[in-house]
């Protein structure tokens, strides 16, 4: 089991979502492990530290180190108490002296995105990889079918080198754009990409044959030059979707249980490998399919909204605060723990700046629904 993994097990269990066997096999483990141990008393002292703040204004040190050793002996994690609640005191007079000194809780700290420590990845046929820096406008490689140039700060391109490219072999490129970034590329036939935070797109240098063909993990928007003697064909984990010429958003995280495909121009088919079943969609439309049901629907919807990533806003309607959090991390590369997993499903509105501040976004939605987001390191805590 990697540190991560012993981690997610840890927060698994303080936030409850462990029970019966599963509570068994945990204390089993934290007795045999000495390192989990030890993330054991890190994570329980910030996990204690979220839950009980709002309490320890109104405590004392002794009620607060009461409080705290009564709900860890509740589940039977006696070993590590005395330390965990040593910890917790000295944090409560901590916090005490907080609210008295400034009347309020700092607010999370600001995670601004920020191409200096991470920058898009083009990964060659060859296995090198350019880093993207912003950089004048130059050739980065010459091959045998287009020359590769990035042409500003936030856009690659491909040039074909000669009209016929039936005697060039196929050779694959990879741009994966992290958290944090987007990025856009022109293929070799003119279709653009513009890929959103956390994406990949693999693709030829250049196309060769009766196909266009490119594999999508994440989520990009795709405006495709029309060739009707060679269709466009996007694949992603689970689904194929195939185009003449054409506009549409396909979003499909390997990590999301729903692929989401919105169309905006022209007309586009797509089939759903394990559920072998497939739909056309006409302007307009979005298709939302389930991967572990295996559902397919469709709806009429504002395509704007699908596509305002691309125009630096992030636009979210009645949404789970999980399914929020994911797409904020995305771009601000943090990581949700939810003291209580009933937080997950409550339900916000988000209309707002994707280039604002994060600690902005949490205090309007701590002002919406009264829930509360503390930040510890690259971690947001969420309570009541």
């Amino acid at each position: 089991m990697t540190r991560e993994e012993k981690e997610t097990y840890i927060r698994d269990y303080l936030t409850g979502e462990l029970a019966g066997e599963e509570r068994v096999a945990f204390d089993r483990w934290l007795r045999e492990d000495e390192e989990a141990r030890r993330l054991f008393r890190r994570e329980a002292r910030y996990f204690r530290r979220i839950r009980w703040a709002e309490r320890w204004r109104r405590l004392d040190e002794g009620k607060a180190e009461r409080q705290t050793m009564r709900r860890v002996h509740r589940r039977r994690l006696v070993v590590w108490v005395r330390y965990a609640a040593a910890v917790l005191v000295v944090v409560a007079g901590l916090v005490v002296w907080q609210w008295r000194h400034d009347g309020r809780p700092k607010a999370p700290l600001a995670v601004v995105p920020s191409f200096g420590d991470k920058v898009p990845v083009l990964t060659l046929d060859n296995g090198e990889q350019i880093h993207l820096f912003a950089r004048d406008t130059a050739v980065l490689r010459s091959t045998g079918a287009a020359d590769i140039r990035l042409a500003d700060s936030g856009r690659l391109e491909y040039t074909g080198r000669q009209a016929d490219t039936a005697t060039v072999p196929m050779r694959y490129n990879t741009l994966t754009v992290p958290r944090g970034c987007e990025f856009n590329v022109t293929l070799a036939d003119g279709s653009r990409v513009w890929l959103n935070a956390g994406s990949s797109l693999r693709y030829p240098e250049a196309f060769v044959g009766g196909r266009r063909e490119v594999w999508l993990a994440g989520e990009g928007y795709f405006e495709v030059e029309r060739d009707e003697r060679r269709p466009f064909v996007v694949r992603t984990e689970g689904m194929d979707l195939r185009v003449l010429g054409t506009s549409f958003d396909v979003k499909a995280y390997p990590d999301d249980r729903m692929i989401v495909t919105t169309l905006v121009t022209g007309k586009i088919a797509q089939r759903y490998v394990a559920a072998d079943t497939g739909i056309v969609l006409t302007p307009s439309r979005q298709s939302v399919y389930d991967r572990e049901s295996g559902s397919l629907r469709t709806r009429e919807v504002d395509p704007r909204d699908a596509l305002a990533w691309r125009e630096g806003r992030i636009v979210m309607k009645d949404a789970r605060l999980e399914d929020i959090f994911r797409e904020l991390s995305r771009w601000y590369d943090f990581e949700a723990v939810y003291t209580n997993p009933s937080l997950r499903d409550m339900r916000f509105y988000l209309h707002t700046n994707r280039y604002a501040e994060i600690d902005g976004i949490l205090e309007h939605l701590q002002a919406t629904r009264g829930v509360r987001f503390s930040r510890v390191g690259n971690k947001i805590y969420v309570s009541r």
